[in-house]
């Protein structure tokens, strides 16, 4: 038996092929004799392809969630570690809720306004007709006919999945200092009202944007990454660095003492690199998934790998040779993140030789951004470098649609040469990050000051009198001293 057994290994790949050959002739055969009434059709064969591809592709883009929790979990210290980890587990189940309840009609209804798509809540996807499972409710011709031959609960998800990536960027900028109500509160509202509103601008039917400017964005170069960033920036901004970070004293809210680096040393950097590799394979599906058309993913998911090593590879030799410094982990990292978010907006419409270049520009411009935010002009504590990744290279990625975008793509189609393309992307992606700095600081202040009133027991007790409307809403969203030093938030995490 040992001996038979022997020489039937030597030919194991022939036995595989024979058998492989033998049941793809077999089921061939099988379903030819089908009737064709009982064949299914061309088209529905397709559009079940393209449903499930953007299924698949949804899927990816909700497992980066755990990337981001990886990344920021290591990136911060080890006492915090349960604090950020629960943040990144609720605010998917927040960012659900407020976007299946107001955020996805007030996106991407049809209202024919120029400014905003249908105010209510959504229910039609509630309760499905008993006689189709899968029904495309009223009011959302536009995304019908936009996303041809894809199922509308396809599309519903895959739209949750980058709406709660929005959210999911904005908690590493607020890390080890943020209370967790805070967090929760603002997430709702950004998912449910503030990135709904600009991206019908950009995506809805009859955005001003879009339709005015003929402003380009992909997947959310501006849309998610430019519109978290810059939530993420007012939030980080307004809470003031840690506890030491730049020398900061919570307790007289002053930069009064010597910054001491060793209390900021991160908790684990295997964390770290797992979370960015799961954010790469993530924003594959990403992009990948953002594509009207099946025969350009194969394109889409090269422009993304090669911006994305070209941003790591220009943090190799950017750091040494221009700064002088050796290569640190986390601007490998940064890097990499960073040419993956420049491409974004772009990866459908440019060729790879572009796309390198964009990426490479994204993972430099990480190292500035880092740079810019630390002078003593800004002193903004941002312990994953969201900040940088996301606004300063989504700005960045979807500025470069109007450099290096290309007719040659069904995804893009403009009258308007380089110059006035540019122009054009400058104007849209501005319109969208001053408007979204706006609502997130109205909404940061809104918070903070109503934690700061139903909560008398902080332990800042300073007196109210004479303290700003913008210290107060600090006061408010910052966990105490004893917490931060704890790394949780007691009122809530244990």
């Amino acid at each position: 038996m040992s001996i038979l057994f022997t020489e039937l290994s030597k030919y194991w790949s022939f036995i595989i092929l024979f058998t492989t050959t033998f049941w793809v002739v077999t089921s061939y055969q099988a379903t030819a004799q089908i009737p064709a009434s009982q064949v299914p059709a061309y088209t529905e064969v397709f559009s079940a392809i393209n449903t499930v591809w953007m299924l698949v592709a949804a899927l990816l883009v909700f497992f980066m969630n755990a990337g981001f929790a990886m990344l920021e979990a290591g990136a911060c210290r080890t006492e915090n570690a349960t604090n950020i980890l629960a943040k990144n587990l609720i605010v998917f189940c927040v960012s659900a809720a407020a976007f299946f309840i107001f955020g996805f009609r007030y996106m991407f209804g049809d209202s024919g306004n120029p400014v905003f798509g249908q105010i209510g809540i959504f229910v039609d996807f509630i309760l499905p007709s008993a006689a189709n499972l899968n029904p495309f409710p009223e009011g959302f011709e536009y995304l019908r006919n936009f996303w041809q031959d894809r199922s509308f609960a396809a599309i519903f998800f895959f739209q949750l999945s980058f709406a709660g990536t929005t959210a999911t960027i904005v908690s590493g900028a607020v890390a080890e200092r943020i209370k967790f109500w805070g967090f929760i509160l603002f997430s709702f509202v950004l998912v449910g009202f503030i990135y709904p509103l600009v991206g019908y601008w950009v995506w809805g039917e009859s955005g001003w944007i879009a339709s005015t400017l003929n402003f380009h964005d992909f997947a959310g170069g501006t849309v998610i990454h430019a519109v978290g960033g810059t939530a993420a920036l007012v939030g980080a901004w307004l809470l003031n660095p840690r506890n030491g970070r730049f020398g900061y004293e919570s307790e007289t809210e002053s930069f009064a003492n010597e910054e001491d680096p060793e209390k900021f040393v991160p908790c684990n950097t295997g964390f770290t690199t797992l979370g960015c590799l799961i954010l790469w394979l993530g924003w594959f599906g990403f992009n990948g998934g953002s594509t009207r058309f099946l025969d350009y993913v194969p394109h889409v998911i090269l422009t993304t790998m090669f911006a994305s090593t070209s941003g790591g590879l220009a943090i190799l030799l950017y750091s040494p040779l221009v700064t002088g410094y050796k290569v640190k982990l986390s601007s490998i990292i940064n890097g990499v993140l960073g040419g993956l978010v420049s491409i974004t907006a772009s990866s459908a419409y440019v060729d790879v030789l572009s796309a390198c270049i964009i990426g490479a520009v994204g993972g430099v411009l990480v190292l500035i951004g880092e740079s810019m935010l630390e002078t003593k002009l800004l002193r903004i504590d941002d312990p994953v470098s969201a900040v940088p990744v996301h606004l300063f290279c989504g700005v960045w990625g979807t500025v470069a649609v109007g450099i290096f975008a290309q007719n040659f793509s069904r995804e893009f189609s403009s009258v308007n040469n380089i110059s006035q393309q540019i122009i054009y992307q400058i104007l849209g992606c501005s319109c969208v990050v001053v408007v979204t700095f706006l609502l997130s600081l109205l909404t940061w202040t809104a918070i903070g000051l109503f934690l700061y009133y139903a909560n008398q027991d902080i332990s800042y007790q300073y007196p109210t009198k004479g303290a700003g409307i913008l210290t107060l809403a600090r006061r408010g969203l910052r966990v105490t001293l004893e917490d931060e030093r704890a790394g949780n938030d007691s009122t809530i995490i244990t």
